[in-house]
Order: structure tokens, then C-alpha cells, then sequence
């Protein structure tokens, strides 16, 4: 009987460590506001994501655009996984990203953060300016001067996340996504996997990939290591409604409930400072991007305006 004591004590630590592994966004003991207590990192104070504020961010012309190798028409076979927490794909070490500074960065995977509890609630980490978009898509490189991602993890310089979010457009389908979003029902719970065949990651992202807001920062889920270098597309990636609603809606969490808002809240920027490579465009160039209706309404007003005082004009002449 007393030999037995120190296995159950080991089975009871390990069913706490598993216990405490179920992290989650928004409910339970372990949600995001409390990921600290097991996983210091969390509190520390160069956390990700932040809000990128258009005014205040520095523009540096000696940042230039980042060195993507391998990601254009990949063949073979791509582990697509729901962990309880996101949908996971699997990426080949072929993928390379190469930042200014000359360091190399060997992919690992890519993931979403979405919303989608309602129609209102968008889903991506970074923020522009307070704005939310509906998704984000992180794909997760590290140092290739380390052997192993496992290595690269914690080392100080280890990890680069290349990151873009998505915005949903009236005019269809992003062909891109299609094969992803149609194998979504096949991963429906936790653990399952299926398997992708052929992915083109350059044409799922935005077209122009020059342009990028970069910052150091952590991972946004547990450990949160601050290890992290970011580079945050400016261009969105176009989504149609049937394809934001499909990614939002066709997965479940670790309690069988449909897996919504996964996303963290925005993190205080501490004194970071955010560079990028390209200069402020006017304000009205941005709006259009972040409100299209609301530039559109407001264009077309405009327009209106300027009739009607032509109009005035001529019939006071």
C-alpha cells in the first residue's frame, strides 16, 4: 500500500498538469485573464497582439520587404488539425522567410483566430486603430540557426510570425481558401485531423506582401514567450460571407461547443515601438480600406454636394 502512494501522487499531478493545459479564451478557471497564474509569460510586458495605431507607428525605409521562399504552389500532403483551440496546418521546412536583418526563419505552421459568437463580433488579434477584422491568419516560423522548432521555442531570438488579417468582401469566393474551407466539416472535433493535398500559402495571402507594420512581442496563447518578432501585413485578405460564416461555425472547442471568439484581447504596447516600411497613406485612402460602405456612403454624398452647388451656381448665373 505504501509502495502505491507515489504513483498516485504522480497520477494526481498529472491529471492536474492536464487539467491545467485546458486553457481557454473566455470560460473557466484558466481563461485568458488568468493564463498568468500557470503561465507566467503571459503577464510579462512585451505581449502579443497589440493595436497598431496608425500615428504613432515609425516609419523606417531600411526595412524591406521580407524574402518568402517556398510558399508558392506547395506539393505533398499537410496535416490540418483541430487542437481544441484553432484549425492548425502543418507547413514543410522548405518554407523559408528571410526578415532585413538577414535572419532566417524556417516555417513551422499556420493557424486563425476568428469570432463569430454573433455576426457582430470579429475575431482578429491585431487591431489598426482600435478596428478589429474579422480573422487573422499567424503562420508560425522559427531561428533557422537552431536545429528544431522544439530548440527555437525558448531561445530569446527564437520564433517570427508572419501574420495577415482577413476582412469579408461582397464578391465571391477567395479560390484560394476553397479546399480548406470544404475539409472544415471533416475536423469537426478535437484530435481529428485530415490532410490537405497541395496548398499555394503566397496566393492565400494578400497580394501585396511589401507593406507590414513589425514589432517584438510574444506568442498570443500559453506560454506566451517573449521571443517573438512580428510582421503584420498591411493589406487584408478578402473572405466572402460564406467562407467567414464556414470558418466561424464548422469547428468545436473541448466541450463540444461550436469554437468562437478565440482570439486575445490586445495587450499594452509598454514602450515597444512599432516600425513599418511604408509611409501613413491619407486618412481617406485608409478609411476606404477599413469602412468600405462608410467611404462609399460618404463619397457618394459628396458627390451629391458638389451637383447640387454646381447646380446652384449655374442658376444663379
Amino acid at each position: 500500500m505504501v509502495g502505491l502512494l507515489p504513483v498516485l501522487a504522480l497520477l494526481l499531478l498529472g491529471a492536474q498538469a492536464q487539467h491545467g493545459s485546458q486553457w481557454t479564451y473566455s470560460e473557466g478557471a484558466l481563461d485568458q485573464a488568468q493564463w498568468w497564474k500557470e503561465y507566467p509569460s503571459c503577464g510579462g510586458k512585451r505581449q502579443s497582439p497589440i493595436n497598431l495605431q496608425r500615428r504613432k507607428v515609425q516609419y523606417n525605409p531600411s526595412l524591406k520587404a521580407l524574402n518568402l521562399i517556398g510558399y508558392q504552389s506547395l506539393v505533398g500532403e499537410f496535416p490540418m488539425t483541430n487542437n481544441g483551440h484553432t484549425v492548425q496546418i502543418g507547413l514543410p521546412p522548405t518554407m523559408r522567410m528571410t526578415a532585413t536583418d538577414g535572419t532566417e526563419y524556417i516555417a513551422k505552421q499556420m493557424h486563425f483566430h476568428w469570432g463569430g459568437e454573433s455576426w457582430e463580433i470579429s475575431g482578429s488579434e491585431h487591431t489598426i486603430d482600435g478596428i478589429r477584422f474579422v480573422a487573422e491568419i499567424h503562420i508560425v516560423h522559427y531561428n533557422s540557426k537552431y536545429k528544431s522548432y522544439n530548440v527555437a521555442q525558448s531561445a530569446p531570438d527564437g520564433l517570427a510570425v508572419l501574420a495577415a488579417l482577413i476582412k469579408v468582401e461582397d464578391f465571391g469566393e477567395n479560390i484560394y481558401y476553397s479546399s480548406f474551407i470544404s475539409q472544415l466539416d471533416s475536423i469537426k472535433h478535437p484530435g481529428q485531423s485530415t490532410v490537405l493535398s497541395g496548398l499555394d500559402i503566397r496566393g492565400m495571402l494578400p497580394e501585396n506582401l511589401h507593406d507590414y507594420y513589425s514589432y517584438g512581442g510574444s506568442l498570443t496563447t500559453p506560454p506566451c514567450t517573449e521571443n517573438v518578432s512580428w510582421f503584420v501585413l498591411a493589406n487584408p485578405i478578402k473572405f466572402s460571407r460564406a467562407q467567414c460564416w464556414k470558418l466561424e461555425n464548422s469547428v468545436l472547442d473541448h466541450k463540444n461547443n461550436t469554437l468562437h471568439n478565440i482570439y486575445r484581447v490586445t495587450q499594452p504596447l509598454n514602450n515597444r515601438v512599432v516600425e513599418t516600411n511604408f509611409l501613413n497613406l491619407p486618412n481617406e485612402c485608409c478609411e476606404s480600406q477599413l469602412y468600405p460602405t462608410k467611404f462609399y456612403n460618404k463619397l457618394k454624398n459628396s458627390k451629391k454636394l458638389l451637383k447640387k452647388k454646381k447646380g446652384k451656381e449655374s442658376h444663379e448665373e
